[in-house]
């Protein structure tokens, strides 16, 4: 044994709280969560039918509205917010001869999507790839914005305790996940959106970690990404058979994982994680934030969380390559590292990234990152390829992450960017160099 220093879970009622604004934004790599744990104000009801003991002011036939004339009132302070800050797509498409883009806010809501997209009518018209990619899209999340907000009792966020040990749980997609493992309040493609959106983080984590993951050998987990998990599962492994020697109960090491460049994932209600240590059931988990916004929710003020006897979160505001030696030595048996989105190729991020990237190959354990699309994620592994290409092994390769997100944020600058929470993931780690014998 290798040694290291180092009934229904709460619904509705514990989501709703609410986080501080975070916007996805040029130069800041960031998505909100707070539409999803916000609750209508009972007040609003202006342009509803409900009274304040009732709530309930969009039922859902009713959800479709211009932002700006919405009968939220945060829906309409977000249109006002898009017409002052965003851009006409027609515009950002026709520059001057110098090369400067001409733009003009976005006073015109689409007819379509309720959205804030052009100068005019006639930009709107003319703009054949909002009517033909981004329309539909946009509505989608016009709507869905609208049903987190309607007043109505989110059952879909009441989810269930712990797996019967004889269950097995099927990781190959968010649908047969949520079968295997009970969903039972999820009866809409909008619930699964709304869900896929906070589970995406705990649920990629267990993905890559448990037993029957969808990474594996030949779809692309490389050899040296099997020796890691392998690794990594070993230490699970004893922890099942923990559960009937005592002995061995006694030295067990807790399996940790370390979250770098947290920002949302940290804000979520910790009894979220338990949907992490329920895929993991008898395996001890410390879950660490580390970033300068690891924070959790703004209620909350304590830098650790025992969620339950086998699960505590624990929130470190620093950087990593700053904090590390608050979390050594490092045994690739027992740690792993995630990175959610974290834009190491992004420009104003690369130089920030550097020390840390450094520190993280030394300790040899697995590393796992995230990206928002293909582009987002290829522009982070050309960086990596260049800057450590020599230090560094594949362990699992770029690929779309079967527990990315099912929901689109759009930039308000500009409604053309969007991004998808964990669209892609892969692995690599430090370079392990063997002897060999001459």
């Amino acid at each position: 044994m290798r040694t290291n220093t180092g009934s229904r879970s709460p619904g509705t009622a514990l989501l709703c709280r609410k986080l501080p604004t975070v916007t996805l934004a040029n130069g800041r790599r960031t998505i909100s969560l707070k539409s999803l744990f916000t609750p209508s104000p009972p007040q609003d009801v202006t342009h509803g039918v409900a009274s304040k003991k009732q709530r309930i002011i969009l039922d859902s036939n009713n959800l479709f509205h211009r932002l700006t004339k919405s009968p939220i009132k945060e829906m309409r302070e977000k249109g006002l917010l898009i017409q002052d800050h965003g851009s006409c797509g027609t515009c950002v498409d026709k520059t001057t001869a110098k090369g400067k883009v001409a733009t003009r806010e976005p006073t015109f809501e689409c007819p379509n999507c309720g959205y804030p997209t052009h100068c005019s009518e006639e930009h709107w018209t003319q703009d054949r790839s909002h009517h033909e990619e981004l329309c539909r899209h946009l509505r989608e999340a016009n709507e869905d914005e609208h049903d987190l907000r309607s007043g109505r009792t989110l059952r879909e966020f009441e989810f269930p305790s712990a797996q019967l040990a004889e269950v097995v749980v099927n990781l190959s997609s968010w649908d047969s996940f949520l079968y295997t493992r009970s969903f039972t309040n999820i009866t809409s493609d909008r619930a699964m959106r709304h869900v896929s959106k906070v589970l995406t983080y705990p649920v990629t984590i267990g993905a890559v970690l448990h037993q029957y993951s969808p990474f594996t050998l030949g779809a692309g987990l490389t050899p040296e990404g099997l020796k890691s998990m392998t690794a990594l599962r070993t230490t699970i492994k004893e922890h099942d058979l923990a559960r009937s020697d005592k002995e061995l109960a006694m030295r067990q090491t807790p399996l940790r994982v370390f979250v770098l460049g947290a920002r949302a994932e940290a804000m979520l209600p910790p009894h979220l994680y338990l949907q992490l240590a329920y895929l993991l059931p008898n395996s001890p988990i410390h879950v660490c934030f580390i970033g300068p916004e690891a924070i959790p929710a703004v209620d909350e003020m304590r830098s650790t969380i025992v969620v339950s006897s086998r699960l505590v979160l624990k929130y470190h505001k620093s950087y990593f390559h700053d904090a590390i030696w608050n979390f050594a030595p490092f045994d690739p048996f027992t740690d792993v590292f995630f990175m959610f989105s974290p834009g190491i190729g992004h420009p104003k991020a690369r130089d920030g990234w550097l020390p840390t990237v450094e520190k993280l190959l030394e300790t040899k354990c697995a590393v796992f990152a995230t990206g928002f699309h293909e582009q987002d994620m290829d522009t982070d592994i050309n960086v990596l390829e260049k800057d450590f290409g020599d230090k560094m092994d594949w362990l699992l390769k770029p690929q779309k992450n079967p527990f990315g997100s099912l929901k689109r944020d759009f930039g308000i600058r500009n409604l053309r960017e969007w991004a998808i929470s964990n669209w892609g993931i892969y692995g690599f780690r430090g370079k392990r160099y063997e002897v060999q014998k001459k």
